[in-house]
């Protein structure tokens, strides 16, 4: 039996496809090409973040965009805040920091007191370099009068539109949010469940995942960590069932889904595609009854076994002779 509960919600169609849009334009910003904007919006700004490692070594690298409305509803300062995912090594080496450190809010205070992946509270608030201000921010600067604001990201920049998602609460409790996310891997622990429970976050959060995605749960070697909001699970991979996990994680797969998955009535699409990685034939189904946790677990166990290995002291031969005369 699947443990895992089948969507009992409908997205927007009209705003999912929107915020995928957005998310997918941040990356296209971030490789300084251009991009298209979500319809009834237009450019407003960028913003940055920083990346270190080592505590030695960083770079500031764009890291998504703003975009303001101006379609026909009759709504001031609503704006999109999209932040775009791993991207670069630098953005490689901080998604692999899951030690947990208190989130910090552009204003007022969180209680309880909330824990985060390292790695994503740091290039969300700190700054180096020739940054006049972190990402936090710079976003906050933009839309410090904002009457709306939809938030979205993809993978990393999943998690990030989540502190944003908590920060926004309550930093802005009055302004209106929403956040549809793709993809993102879990962001902190119980306490960080807690907080976003407490200042009204986890309901305002939509996580869009393929249920062949590994990357939503991230960090699943890591005890502790916590998905927060309500799961709108799609599924899809390769045609010829082999672990593909650029292609069941692509932006642009998902939004292939989408397409045709949000308008219908059950908004689950049984059909083929070409993927955008690699162009091998992709296959979008219902959601398996098979629990993931399921075929997880031996990706746990495989996880230990080579860590234990490498942690192993090796006995190395001071001369090793490959050939014998």
């Amino acid at each position: 039996m699947n443990n895992t509960p089948q969507p009992s919600f409908r997205i927007d169609p009209t705003l999912t496809l929107a915020l995928a849009q957005a998310s997918l334009a941040a990356y296209y910003d971030y490789e300084g090409k251009p991009f298209k904007i979500p319809d009834n919006y237009i450019y407003w700004t960028r913003f940055t973040g920083w990346d270190d490692w080592f505590s030695t070594y960083g770079e500031e690298e764009r890291y998504g965009l703003i975009f303001k409305y101006v379609g026909p509803e009759n709504v001031k300062n609503r704006f999109i805040v999209a932040f775009r995912g791993t991207s670069s090594i630098s953005d490689l080496l901080r998604d692999a920091e899951f030690e947990l450190a208190p989130f910090t809010p552009y204003r007022n205070s969180v209680s309880p007191a909330a824990n985060v992946s390292t790695g994503f509270n740091g290039i969300y608030s700190t700054k180096g370099g020739n940054m006049q201000k972190t990402m936090q921010q710079q976003v906050f600067s933009v839309i410090s009068q904002a009457s709306e604001v939809l938030i979205t990201g993809h993978s990393l920049g999943g998690a990030l539109s989540q502190l944003f998602t908590l920060d926004m609460r309550i930093s802005l409790p009055n302004v209106r949010i929403g956040t549809i996310n793709f993809a993102s891997p879990m962001v902190g622990d119980a306490s960080w469940q807690a907080a976003c429970n407490k200042a009204g976050a986890t309901d305002r959060i939509i996580r869009v995942v393929n249920y062949w995605d590994l990357v939503p749960t991230y960090p699943w070697y890591v005890s502790g960590y916590i998905s927060i909001g309500r799961e709108f699970e799609m599924a899809f991979s390769s045609v010829l069932g082999s672990f593909d996990p650029l292609s069941d994680h692509s932006l642009l797969n998902y939004q292939t889904v989408l397409n045709n998955c949000v308008w219908l009535k059950t908004q689950v699409w049984i059909g083929h595609f070409i993927d955008a990685v690699y162009g091998i034939r992709m296959s979008s189904t219902a959601v398996p009854t098979l629990d993931k946790e399921k075929w997880l677990v031996p990706l746990r166990e495989i996880h230990e076994m080579k860590r234990e290995l490498l942690a192993t002291p090796q006995t190395v031969e001071s001369e090793i002779v490959l050939f014998e005369e």
